[in-house]
């Protein structure tokens, strides 16, 4: 069965309490799919997803277009980031 990786930075990495997670690859994962996924598995990150970007293979997603994760993928889960 094909997987994909899902990496966390900053807030998502201290509420997830690692710094990534592999999950089973299935038809369809949107980013809406994903959201759930990820809370079910850490539902400490749901505040956290609410405010973060992703990206795809080091690429930012569009958020306004419809995007769905592949097999293999490496999905980063980007928090806004404060600082000076």
């Amino acid at each position: 069965m094909s997987q994909f990786t899902v990496l966390y930075f900053a807030s998502a990495k201290d509420a997830s309490k690692t710094d990534s997670d592999k999950f089973e690859w299935s038809e369809g994962i949107t980013a809406q799919k994903l959201t759930q996924l990820l809370v079910n598995q850490h539902p400490s990150l749901e505040p956290v997803l609410k405010t973060s970007m992703f990206a795809i293979n080091m690429e930012y997603m569009d958020q306004d277009e419809p995007w769905t994760v592949q097999p293999r993928d490496e999905v980063a889960i980007i928090p806004p980031v404060s600082g000076g």
